[in-house]
């Protein structure tokens, strides 16, 4: 089944599963990746964000994703921080400037900044050991 749910007017949270496999629907036929053709039980999130010509209250979709960032900004110093509390710290102005100008950090980055200080050997490990859903080092 596909199921969409808005979430600040913006973001639309599609459902994947078997049985839409099975009516021949493909996230492929939206979206041309070889890699969407899985039939994974796994949620696809895509994001809309409106443009120059979007809602009449763009400040209030400013003042959201602006409260989206912060919070990224907060987990991911939570995560630096429980990194460090199990001996294997990464410097936060890595993490950062690996997320580059702008960008707010996600686990992502603080994997490459994991790799880069030689506390895993590839992002793959550092989920696996750290990072995943309710890992040592993750925060919510």
């Amino acid at each position: 089944m596909v199921s969409l749910l808005p979430l600040i007017g913006a973001k639309i949270v599609l459902n994947y599963s078997n049985e839409v496999a099975q009516t021949g629907f493909f996230l492929s036929n939206l979206f041309p990746c070889d890699s969407m053709k899985s039939e994974s039980q796994d949620p696809v999130h895509i994001l809309g964000y409106y443009s120059s010509c979007g809602p009449m209250r763009c400040q209030e979709l400013e003042r959201a994703l602006a409260r989206i960032r912060e919070g990224r900004y907060h987990r991911a110093k939570t995560i630096v921080s429980k990194l460090m509390s199990l001996k294997k710290p990464v410097e936060w102005a890595r993490v950062i400037a690996i997320a580059g100008a702008g960008v707010a950090p996600g686990r992502v980055h603080i994997a490459r900044a994991l790799v880069e200080a030689g506390h895993v050997y590839n992002l793959r490990e550092a989920f696996n050991k750290y990072l995943y859903d309710g890992g040592p080092a993750y925060a919510p």
